[in-house]
């Protein structure tokens, strides 16, 4: 395999965790394909730049987040939680009033991200909805692990706080 093979298919591999974080990012799935197909063309545009004796994502993330921020600003796209569509909760099938609990915590705990500085809840995105390592993450962020550790475990205390769990 050559290496524009290996670079071509880290790309493929890292397009659907980009599309996630672009999607929370935004709040808008047209905008976060925007962003991805964006990221994908400037990725290999600057593919000799890559480092591959580095993880993939990490570099590739930068560029979407990146993007993300630039997107934000020109639209002023606020961030929001994904809705459910007008009438999905009414449903005659059993499980009706689980499914609402579960929508009840899924909008608190987006709530309570959204309400953490955003240095917390980078951290808590990385790790809880990108499943980044903590090596990814020290990549992404330009740090050691043990700061990456020490300030994911703060993010988690703020949260935990946020819900009502001090």
């Amino acid at each position: 395999m050559t290496a524009a093979d290996t670079f071509h298919r880290a790309l493929s591999e890292a397009l659907p965790k980009a599309y996630v974080a672009a999607y929370r990012r935004l709040g808008d799935g047209d905008s976060a394909r925007d962003v991805c197909q964006e990221a994908a063309s400037r990725a290999l545009k600057a593919r000799a730049s890559y480092d591959a004796e580095r993880p993939f994502y990490p570099w590739f993330y930068r560029i979407v987040q990146n993007l993300c921020r630039d997107a934000a600003k020109r639209r002023s796209v606020d961030r929001r939680s994904v809705e459910p569509e007008p009438g999905s909760l009414v449903d005659p099938r059993p499980g009706v009033e689980r499914r609402l609990i579960e929508t009840e915590r899924t909008e608190a705990l987006t709530r309570a991200i959204e309400g953490l500085p955003p240095e917390l809840r980078e951290m808590i995105e990385l790790r809880h909805f990108q499943d980044l390592s903590y090596r990814e993450m020290a990549e992404i962020l330009g740090c050691p692990e043990g700061t990456v550790m020490s300030r994911l475990f703060r993010a988690r205390r703020a949260l935990r706080a946020a819900l009502g769990g001090a």
